[in-house]
C-alpha cells in the first residue's frame, strides 16, 4: 500500500519534533474543512523536501483510504516513530557468573572473550585486579596479532599501597607487556583524604571498537570468572563506547593515567 510506505519514509527522514506536530494536527483535524487544514499543515514546514513528502502522505490518505479517519492517521504515525524509535535503543544483554539461573546467561569469561576475539582495531581494558586467567591474556595476545590496538589501566600494588597484593600489569606476558599501553593510576594523581586515605582505581570495563562495551563487578581474576558471584552487562552502542574511551582517553592524554615504561 502507497500511504504505509509513505508514513515508513516520512518517519525515517523527518525529524521527531515535526513528527510530533503533525501528529497533533492530525489528532484536531477539523474533516470539514480539509484543504484549508491540509494548507495550514504544511505552511508549518519549513523543509521543502519534507513538505513534499507530507503532501504526498496527506494526498495518499484521501485517496487510498477516504473513510480512514484523522486520528487513525495520526495514530498510523506515531506507532511508525515509536517502533523506529524502539529498534535504535541500544542492544544490552545481562551477564552472569554465579549459581545458576531459570534462564539462560552467558558467564563473564564467555562475553569477555567474545568481546576480546570480535575487536578489529582497538581494545581498552580498565580493572582493578588481575591474576590467573590465562585464557583472557591468551585472547588478548591473539588480537595484537591481528594488529588490534590494546591500551590496559590497572591498579597497581606498590602505587595503591596494598590495596591490591599483585600489580596486575605483572600478569601478562612479555610479549603482549611490549605490545601492549600499560597504565596505572599514580599516587600523587589520586584524591586524598585528610586522614591520609585515597582513592583506587576501581572501575571493571572493557570497551571494543568504540561499539561495544562490557560492564561488570568482576575484576579480571579466576575467582571472578568462576567462583564468585558477579553480574554485569554487554551494551552495543556505540554512543555509550565512545563516550567511556574518550574519557579513559581523556585521563591519559592529561597524565592522570601514567604508562608504565617497558
Amino acid at each position: 500500500m502507497r500511504l504505509v510506505g509513505l508514513v515508513s519514509d516520512f518517519v525515517k527522514t523527518t525529524p521527531p519534533e515535526t513528527i510530533r506536530l503533525v501528529v497533533h494536527a492530525l489528532k484536531h483535524w477539523d474533516a470539514s474543512e480539509f484543504a484549508i487544514q491540509q494548507l495550514n499543515m504544511l505552511t508549518s514546514i519549513y523543509s521543502p523536501a519534507t513538505k513534499s513528502m507530507l503532501n504526498k502522505l496527506l494526498d495518499a490518505w484521501v485517496q487510498e483510504f477516504p473513510q480512514l479517519p484523522a486520528q487513525g492517521l495520526a495514530l498510523v504515525v506515531q506507532t511508525s516513530l515509536l517502533t523506529l524509535e524502539s529498534s535504535q535503543w541500544p542492544s544490552v544483554e545481562l551477564i552472569w557468573t554465579g549459581p545458576s539461573a531459570q534462564f539462560p546467561l552467558r558467564r563473564t569469561d564467555q562475553a569477555l572473550l567474545e568481546l576480546i576475539d570480535g575487536a578489529k582495531q582497538r581494545l581498552v581494558l580498565v580493572s582493578f585486579a588481575v591474576y590467573k586467567v590465562q585464557a583472557i591474556i591468551g585472547a588478548l595476545e591473539n588480537a595484537l596479532r591481528r594488529n588490534v590496538e590494546v591500551i590496559l589501566c590497572l591498579e597497581d600494588a606498590e602505587e595503591s599501597h596494598g590495596k591490591v597484593s599483585f600489580s596486575g600489569s605483572k600478569a601478562f606476558s612479555s610479549s603482549l607487556f611490549r605490545l601492549a599501553s600499560f597504565y596505572y593510576w599514580p599516587i600523587e594523581n589520586r584524591p586524598h583524604m585528610q586522614d591520609g586515605r585515597f582513592g583506587s582505581l576501581h572501575a571493571k570495563v572493557v570497551v571494543a571498537d568504540r561499539a561495544k562495551v562490557f560492564l561488570s563487578s568482576a575484576n579480571l581474576t579466576e575467582y571472578a570468572m568462576d567462583m564468585n558471584i558477579e553480574m554485569g552487562v554487554i551494551v552495543e552502542d556505540a554512543n555509550l563506547s565512545e563516550q567511556i574511551d574518550g574519557l579513559v582517553s581523556e585521563l591519559l592524554i592529561q597524565g592522570i593515567l601514567r604508562k608504565i615504561s617497558h
